[in-house]
């Protein structure tokens, strides 16, 4: 028995047919190989934001409950993964640091309190859901007096001899969330390390990152019991990915403390960089951290090109083998906010609080055809497909279940038959839809 399940205005349509044990001739072939594998998965997840979180705290009761359903838990989409900011981000309500003083190398006036009241309470209810959920975090800025320009925001870097104190920072971090009973199990040393941005921001060489986690960032977890926390590099643009890779690896000995090569999506897809590095490199991680529709750039596209971009983006960055898929804000406003410097975008979820209406996005259930069906531990395997137009991957789960996801993007309707070797099955592919058959 085959499962296909498919969108119809916003949510999804499960039919089951038989697997048809004959041959299934040539044409219009979607052939799978489930012996051939490649890439084990980690999950899928979202970002929690101090912006997602001030927008979940303005919410009911019940409307928080549901904002919770809709990624936790088996009637959501089944989120695993998650992504958290080290101090403020530009989806904060304003820059804030943990320590602000130059002078406290002892950090005794350290303080999350900030995180306490938006950020940490979302976390905790999500964790009430899916007490597996899996976090990475990633600093924007280390505190502006540890930094060239002065200033959390407008790039600048960070000074030599504030690296191992901000290294120090990052570990007691870690410290304080794991007090509150919250585990944080990856991080990455700085977000978008090449980008002077208008809010949070500070540059990085990939030999500056390279040289920090080894002889800084990775002592200090070390002293402070974290080792087995997984340090990821760059958390930036595919485009230069091979470069910085490159870069950060060659400096000696760095490679041993680098666990994982975090990306974005914003200059384009670049799937060849992300083949490279997993060829290269197949004993590290590659998680996609961030990606969404920027309102500065995409304004003017529709709710269904929005969720065909993140459809386009998962499935080349997964047959390019990726581990892992993070998306950025799980909540925003009906505005794209709260944004601190007005960086407005678009979220899957949206919530206006003055009317208590949660707005779930197409590009919701988009993303839900991977992640409530491609589970933790899943094995990439081969597929094929015969038309350039219909976009294909496919896994298999720990628990032996075959997952395929179809994407069409064009105005045509297409046909299919999907092969396993061990039988076939007929699929229509309407005109812009996506479906996922599970075998």
């Amino acid at each position: 028995m085959i499962r296909i399940l498919s969108d119809s205005v916003n949510q999804m349509v499960s039919t089951n047919v038989n697997l048809e044990h004959k041959h299934p001739g040539e044409f219009n072939l979607i052939k799978i190989y489930p012996k051939e594998k490649y890439q084990t998965i980690i999950g899928f997840g979202g970002a929690l934001t101090e912006a997602s979180a001030y927008v979940y705290s303005k919410a009911s009761d019940e409307n928080r409950k549901k904002l919770i359903d809709l990624y936790y838990g088996e009637d959501g989409n089944r989120y695993n993964l998650g992504r958290v900011h080290i101090q403020s981000c530009d989806f904060a309500l304003g820059n804030y640091a943990y320590d602000d003083d130059p002078e406290d190398m002892l950090l005794e006036n350290f303080s999350i309190e900030r995180d306490e009241k938006y950020i940490i309470p979302l976390v905790k209810d999500a964790l009430s859901k899916e007490k597996n959920l899996s976090l990475l975090a990633s600093p924007w800025s280390p505190p502006a007096f540890m930094k060239t320009n002065g200033e959390m925001n407008h790039g600048g870097r960070l000074k030599d001899n504030y690296r191992a104190m901000w290294a120090n920072m990052i570990a007691r971090y870690l410290k304080e969330y794991d007090k509150r009973g919250i585990k944080i199990q990856r991080l990455t040393v700085q977000n978008e390390p090449a980008a002077t941005q208008t809010w949070d921001s500070c540059l990085y060489s990939g030999a500056d990152e390279a040289v920090f986690v080894k002889d800084y960032l990775k002592p200090a977890l070390v002293h402070n019991g974290y080792s087995d926390v997984k340090i990821c590099i760059w958390d930036h643009n595919k485009d230069i990915l091979i470069d910085r890779v490159k870069e950060s690896f060659s400096v000696p000995e760095a490679a041993d403390c680098i666990d994982g090569i975090a990306f974005h999506w914003y200059t384009g897809t670049h799937f060849e960089q992300l083949e490279w590095a997993s060829r290269t490199y197949p004993g590290k991680e590659l998680i996609f951290t961030e990606g969404c529709v920027e309102y500065s750039r995409l304004a003017d596209k529709t709710p269904l090109d929005y969720a065909q971009m993140y459809a386009k983006d998962i499935i080349g960055n997964l047959k390019a083998g990726c581990n892992g898929i993070i998306d950025w804000n799980i909540y925003l406003d009906e505005k794209g906010g709260p944004n601190h410097v007005g960086n407005y975008c678009d979220a899957p979820v949206m919530f206006n609080a003055d009317e208590q209406k949660i707005d779930v996005k197409l590009s919701y259930y988009y993303i839900g055809h991977f992640s409530r069906y491609i589970k933790e531990g899943a094995r990439r395997v081969l597929s094929s497909t015969y038309d350039n137009d219909i976009e294909t991957v496919s896994f298999i789960n720990p628990d032996e279940s075959l997952v395929t996801v179809i994407l069409n993007r064009r105005d045509e309707d297409k046909k299919a038959v999907v092969s396993t070797g061990d039988g076939c099955v007929e699929v229509e592919i309407p005109a812009h839809s996506i479906q996922t058959l599970v075998m």
